[in-house]
């Protein structure tokens, strides 16, 4: 089951934290679609592949917004980030008692667990040391798990969704996700399956991962 915050709520949890994209519940509807498509597409593409429901990794969960989703769909969810603001009041609103939080860098958070699925939406582009973050994650994830990723473009169109939200690209956005794919590639990864939000002017890469190596 996808699990679409409303927006009322989403604006009582918001603090000032950057961990909490306004597009989640921005005043217009349409903007919040796009933005909450992303992860629909994952979970979508989550019930086409997934062959085991044990455990997940959400990888820098930020807000927590897909907690409540990856929840109904594993036996067991962790959520890390180096800041954790909203994500507690999320897992403390929906009652989520196999979600567990961990607030720490991925190089020393110390988890010892290996992951059915990860799912890295819209984090690995901030990454200046990506090669070492990849290896990370796939030392977490089992030999026959799933990666999930949600990337950002950059066109016509993703600027015009700027201008509509109100916000500007981040400065920590290092690479493009065509970039990240290509790390992905180099450091072991095989993509499976590929979406993209919008044709023409592609708003966001969603892929699905499987390692190689």
């Amino acid at each position: 089951m996808f699990v679409k915050i409303p927006p009322d709520l989403l604006r009582i949890i918001a603090t000032d934290s950057e961990r909490m994209p306004r597009l989640y519940y921005h005043p217009l509807a349409v903007a919040r679609s796009f933005f909450w498509s992303r992860l629909k597409h994952i979970h979508g593409l989550m019930n086409k592949h997934l062959r085991n429901r044990d455990s997940c990794l959400d990888f820098a969960c930020g807000s927590g917004v897909f907690l409540p989703t990856l929840s109904s769909l594993f036996r067991s969810v962790r959520g890390i980030d180096i800041e954790l603001v909203e994500a507690p009041k999320i897992v403390e609103q929906y009652s989520l008692s196999n979600v567990r939080l961990t607030s720490a860098d991925i190089y020393t958070a110390g988890l010892d667990e290996r992951f059915d699925a990860i799912v890295a939406a819209d984090v690995l582009e901030h990454f200046e040391q990506l090669d070492k973050a990849v290896l990370q994650l796939k030392h977490w994830l089992k030999d026959d798990g799933l990666l999930f990723t949600s990337l950002p473009t950059e066109n016509v169109f993703t600027r015009f969704t700027r201008v509509l939200g109100g916000y500007t690209k981040p400065a920590d956005h290092y690479r493009s996700g065509e970039e990240v794919e290509e790390i992905l590639r180099s450091q072991g990864f095989r993509k499976i399956e590929s979406r993209t939000i919008l044709f023409f002017f592609p708003l966001y890469l969603i892929g699905v991962w499987e390692k190689t190596v």
